[in-house]
């Protein structure tokens, strides 16, 4: 939340879900605008889906689609995919690190109708593998561990091991 709010997006919207009582009160406090997802048990697709809606029905000009769970996902790379997009004229940029791909995304406007046809549990790479007449252009970064999460509790072990580590 503090790398969306901070990053000098014009709005922050957060999709809730499973814990919606206990994630929207802090967006609110942020200043971000909650979408709910009530679908959120049928996969990640439905929470872009949600994300998508919004957006659209909110008039934005791109939505910037990250996940909560990326612990090393800092501001500035949400704000170098910012200035990228006002710098070019890609359907879609997407964040590069040791020539992987991955969250964080962000997808022009013109992309929304095909975002809201995602399915089951996968997110925007599936989109982007659908159409590949999309034009999309990487957003480059040195950083190694931008895409790890945190999706068990041996995950968040592991972050706890590292983040002493570096203290």
């Amino acid at each position: 939340l503090d790398a969306a709010c901070g990053c000098g997006a014009a709005q922050t919207v957060v999709v809730t879900g499973a814990h919606r009582s206990l994630v929207a009160p802090l967006a609110r406090a942020r200043g971000a605008c909650e979408a709910h997802n009530p679908a959120w048990e049928r996969g990640q697709s439905t929470s872009v889906r949600a994300a998508a809606r919004f957006a659209a029905a909110h008039g934005f000009a791109a939505l910037l689609v990250m996940v909560a769970d990326q612990p090393y996902l800092e501001a500035r790379h949400l704000a170098a995919l910012l200035r990228a997009r006002a710098a070019g004229d890609a359907d879609a940029y997407v964040a590069e690190s040791g020539g992987r791909r991955g969250n964080p995304c962000l997808f022009d406007a013109r992309c929304f109708p095909l975002l809201e046809t995602l399915t089951g549990d996968e997110g925007a790479r599936a989109l982007l593998r659908a159409h590949p007449a999309l034009r999309v252009r990487p957003v480059r970064f040195e950083d190694a561990d931008l895409f790890d999460d945190v999706d068990t509790p041996r995950d968040a072990a592991r972050l706890e091991e590292a983040m002493l580590r570096v203290r």
